[in-house]
């Protein structure tokens, strides 16, 4: 008998081994690799970057891309002040 489950546990593919050895069905020839997480940024303050975003209205003229972190901010306003 060919079931969905006998098939899955053929398969070479780590995704069925996470789940199938979560459900008991562990094997020793096909480990799973934990997916690894990645390293937490710290947010820049919430009023730091209002003022800076407000800097860089008054220096450009324009508001800023709001996908800008306050670095880059930084930066676009000291390339303002140089040109």
């Amino acid at each position: 008998m060919n079931s969905y489950m006998t098939r899955a546990l053929r398969a070479r593919d780590p995704r069925f081994a996470r789940i199938l050895g979560k459900l008991g069905y562990e094997r020793t020839d096909l480990v799973a690799a934990e997916p690894k997480s990645k390293p937490k940024v710290q947010p820049a303050k919430a009023d730091d970057l209002t003022v800076l975003r407000d800097q860089y209205f008054k220096s450009i003229g324009k508001r800023p891309y709001h996908g800008w972190d306050a670095d880059a901010l930084r930066a676009k306003i000291k390339e303002a002040g140089a040109a």
